[in-house]
């Protein structure tokens, strides 16, 4: 029904008004008290109630809105008799007679927000004009204090949905796709017409990557959609973008403001990235609010990430990394799998006549050994191969892991590869002048590798209390044997490779020159190794 016309101020006797501000200090007391002990609704509700329905004369009160939870439901206090305020809450705003008795409801709203329903029950007939349009005006001051109260409520308990749905968003094992989802879920709730996230690279720190939205889109990603400005000015500042150089990136943003915030990292580290908004009209404290706990999250998401990348940079190189984290069930990738896999060992030859003759330092050991090992890994990544461990100065390599898409042929081929690379870039190493002469006071004709390749089934996956990736199987004890039959700059491959690659009509291949098949009994092994000498390359 229509509300019955407000009288003017003027029609408010002192008596009413002296009333309505004693409800109103009253009512504001008792919800303040709530909030400042930090009662949920429900405790704020019944400490509140039974005062208003004594300041008032109702018989009883009502409210519907939603929970902590977000979940809408009905608090009431009072005699409702056979009634179901809730209902009647939702059906009626105004005065209306409810039986006997008279029910006088209306929205409550904050900024044009609805936040719930509130109705009072009055006893009898109060529909005439002046008594309903009383009523509405106590009605009106206890909401007025409602309202206000229940918008906080709402905004905190949204706010925090809101965080706990980015959080899970951005626990995606796929980081991209899960920050992606987050930037999306925050702009349906809060402006964002441009919004940056600028990040550390986890293998290489100099490097920087960006992901950027327009309306929580992505418009632009460092490598597959690159942003012009974004990339001169990486290239200049490099990562002093992260800590400061805001003018750097301010011209490359349309809105006039900006704001940054950080996401933190190890003390030593420095920061990990900074997420950058802008529009032209600024951003509410509210928004802040949440972007601010965005980067919280990012932060700890970033350092797992960073973590995840690290540990898998020991074996695998950027690009299979890349396609691992792009795959959200990627762990199955690296569970332990029987398979057909190439296997390398490479081992420098006379190294221990080289370390006890030829450097005066165990740091010079260690620093050529470094650069030897990350050339011969970088042969192997090269060829698609996974880096397993170097015992000593030997480095091995598996072909195949983690996804074991490719042939059995392409596998046997990628080991040759490696092989072949592996010994050529080592002998030019013994080129060089330094190198040459200790090659020369130790009396070796120069710096040379022996390398075995097989061609066999091993139980390959991240295994042992570092999670290393690796493979174990008679097939990986038979490489190692074979490799300790090389000689000097000598490949040895099985004869499971041998027979792989023989009818193989890439050029290069049929370059290849193979000496006899050999058979060679060696230490633990049942059986003799088949193998056949790989004719080194032509100077």
């Amino acid at each position: 029904m229509t509300n019955p016309p407000y009288p003017s101020p003027t029609d408010i006797t002192l008596e009413e008004y002296k009333a309505l501000r004693a409800l109103h200090r009253a009512v504001d007391d008792l919800l303040e008290e709530g909030l400042r002990e930090r009662e949920t609704l429900t405790r704020t509700f019944r400490r509140c109630f039974p005062r208003v329905l004594a300041l008032t004369g109702a018989k009883a009160a009502a409210i519907t809105t939603r929970d902590e939870e977000l979940v809408e439901q009905t608090w009431t206090e009072g005699d409702w008799s056979d009634c179901h305020p809730g209902a009647l809450l939702a059906e009626s705003t105004g005065v209306s007679r409810l039986g006997e008795d008279t029910l006088v409801s209306q929205p409550l709203d904050v900024a044009g927000s609805r936040v719930g329903t509130f109705g009072l029950l009055f006893p009898g007939d109060a529909t005439a004009p002046e008594t309903s349009a009383r009523l509405l005006r106590i009605l009106d001051t206890v909401a007025e204090q409602l309202d206000t109260v229940l918008c906080l409520v709402h905004t905190a308990s949204e706010k925090h949905q809101l965080i706990l749905q980015c959080n899970r968003h951005l626990a995606n094992p796929v980081f991209e796709a899960g920050m992606d989802l987050a930037v999306l879920t925050l702009s349906q709730h809060v402006r964002l017409p441009g919004f940056l996230l600028l990040y550390r690279d986890a293998v290489q720190p100099h490097v920087l990557h960006y992901r950027t939205y327009r309306g929580g889109h992505l418009e632009f990603e460092s490598g597959e959609q690159p942003h012009t400005g974004l990339e001169a000015a990486i290239r200049q500042h490099g990562p002093r973008l992260l800590r400061g150089e805001e003018a750097a990136l301010r011209p490359l943003f349309t809105g006039r403001t900006t704001e940054a915030v950080l996401i933190s990292g190890a003390a030593s580290q420095g920061p990990l990235g900074k997420i950058v908004v802008w529009n032209d009209e600024g951003f509410s404290t509210y928004a802040m609010d949440l972007i601010r706990v965005l980067a919280s999250t990012l932060s700890q998401r970033l350092q797992d990430y960073h973590r995840e990348r690290i540990h898998l940079s020991q074996f695998f190189p950027n690009a299979v990394i890349d396609a691992l984290l792009q795959d959200p069930a990627y762990a199955q990738h690296l569970r332990a799998q029987d398979q057909e896999v190439g296997i390398l060992f490479a081992d420098i030859n006379g190294f221990t006549r080289i370390c006890e003759q030829g450097f005066d330092s165990p740091r010079s050991i260690g620093r050529f050994v470094d650069e030897w090992s990350q050339r011969a890994v970088g042969c192997i990544w090269e060829h698609g191969g996974v880096f397993d461990k170097m015992v000593g100065d030997c480095v091995i390599g598996l072909f195949g892991p983690p996804f074991f898409k490719n042939s059995l042929h392409a596998r046997a081929r990628d080991a040759v590869r490696a092989a072949r690379d592996i010994q050529a870039f080592t002998a030019s190493l013994g080129a060089r002048e330094e190198v040459a002469a200790l090659c020369e006071r130790v009396k070796l004709p120069g710096l040379g590798v022996s390398v075995g390749v097989n061609l066999a089934h091993a139980n390959c996956g991240l295994f042992g209390p570092n999670r290393q990736y690796t493979a174990f199987s008679s097939g990986m004890n038979q490489t190692a044997r074979l490799q300790s039959l090389a000689g000097f700059r000598e490949t040895l491959v099985m004869d499971s490779v041998h027979d792989t690659l023989k009818g193989s009509d890439e050029p290069f291949f049929r370059s290849l020159r193979f000496g006899p098949l050999s058979e060679t009994h060696v230490k633990n092994v049942a059986q003799p190794l088949r193998h056949y000498r790989l004719e080194p390359l032509t100077p």
